[in-house]
């Protein structure tokens, strides 16, 4: 289960950099108005990234107080 939710957070991190990047450049390239939504998606998997690390950092932290 460790292995899986440090994967998933990796796969997080990287969804939320690539998405960044391609809003950025629609932004650029069509204006704020027309891609302005393009700039949710991280602002989404970033979320999840936090949710994921949060998540596992407590675990990591309980198991090692019943331990």
């Amino acid at each position: 289960m460790k292995k899986y939710n440090i994967f998933m957070e990796k796969f997080w991190m990287i969804i939320a950099i690539v998405s960044f990047v391609y809003g950025v450049y629609s932004v650029g390239k069509f204006g704020l108005l027309e891609a302005g939504l393009y700039l949710l998606m991280p602002l989404i998997a970033g979320t999840l990234f936090y949710l994921r690390y949060y998540t596992r950092k407590r675990m990591e932290k309980e198991n090692d107080q019943d331990s």
